[in-house]
């Protein structure tokens, strides 16, 4: 019995350390077209972005082997972030117009803005959607993606296991 809780409790220690170190990569556009869009917060800080062609590929990062969903105006495009996470889709004929765009992946943070596909320039235009600071006393909460919950509830239950392995053996 002290051989099987030690095993057990052995095995679920390794797990929560093997996975721990796993980041989970948050829902992120990197490229529109030929355009290096990384880090500039498109969908969550950006509003609003302007884009000359009316065909071009959008690339992402996501949670690895996850689906990605998105949505312009009615039609919905699908794409699947390979191990390291990172996804594209091919949008082809976009009328020259606003196109509202929703990029999704489960568990996570839905990007959002409006694209616009512009005949009149070949540049690239982000608008930064206004921001406002405000303050709480309330307390913060952890962002969807990290999984902490499910490190500590393995890490409460492998102590949990070594705790009853101990009184087991001290039993005896």
């Amino acid at each position: 019995m002290k051989k099987v809780l030690s095993f057990l409790s052995f095995l679920l220690f390794a797990l929560v350390f093997a996975t721990s170190g796993q980041a989970v990569q948050a829902l992120e556009l990197t490229k529109i077209g030929t355009a290096d869009v990384t880090g500039d917060g498109i969908g969550s800080t950006v509003s609003a972005y302007t884009y000359f062609s009316r065909s071009f590929s959008l690339y992402g990062k996501s949670t690895a082997s996850s689906s990605v969903s998105v949505k312009i105006d009615d039609v919905t495009y699908s794409a699947t972030a390979n191990q390291t996470g990172e996804w594209s889709t091919y949008l082809a004929n976009l009328t020259y117009d606003n196109h509202n765009v929703t990029i999704s992946s489960p568990s996570q943070t839905s990007l959002n803005f409006t694209l616009t596909i512009s005949s009149a320039s070949t540049t690239t235009t982000p608008t930064a959607t206004p921001t406002t600071t405000a303050f709480s006393t309330s307390s913060a909460t952890l962002p969807t993606a990290g999984g902490l919950e499910n490190t500590f509830l393995s890490a409460a239950f492998a102590l949990f296991l070594l705790g009853l392995g101990i009184a087991v053996k001290y039993r005896d």
